[in-house]
């Protein structure tokens, strides 16, 4: 599902007819989703953490758009950063963002989003959790440019 970082009109915060969509991130929504599998290797508080904001933004949303405004979107910038490193710290991948391909089943079942078709070589199904890694970075960055241009961030 997509994600618009859209910035209400100059003098409200209305998000209607004269906001403007900043960007768009068109699988945003599951890359958050991947973003807390992937903390849940490292850090389930954090983890957490991020889950608490996307269910405060649920609840809110009732049965309409759901939002993330400024202060909420800070915090997932901040809680978003870092989890590439967390991984390589916790030698879950090597520098170069590899799993031992030993470990990947395993990791398989706890990081749904990794590929690991059998159309893929072996070499390839190595990357797949660099892959997940790669759009958690990317959402973390959609999400710091929206705090970046006062936008708020819209699941359409």
């Amino acid at each position: 599902m997509t994600l618009y970082a859209i910035r209400p009109a100059p003098g409200t915060d209305s998000l209607d007819d004269d906001a403007e969509i900043v960007a768009e991130s068109r699988y945003g929504w599951q890359f958050l989703e991947q973003a807390v599998t992937l903390w849940r290797l490292v850090d389930n508080s954090r983890a957490d953490e991020i889950e608490a904001i996307i269910d405060r933004a649920s609840l809110s949303a009732g049965d309409g758009e759901l939002r993330f405004h400024g202060p909420d979107l800070r915090e997932l910038v901040r809680l978003l950063t870092g989890v590439d490193d967390a991984i390589v710290d916790a030698e879950i991948v090597d520098q170069h963002w590899r799993v031992p391909a030993a470990r990947l089943q395993e990791l398989g079942r706890r990081v749904p989003a990794m590929d690991l078709t059998t159309e893929r070589s072996l070499e390839d199904k190595t990357h797949a959790l660099a892959e997940v890694m790669i759009n958690a970075v990317s959402i973390r960055n959609f999400l710091s440019n929206a705090v970046g241009a006062d936008c708020v961030v819209v699941l359409g």
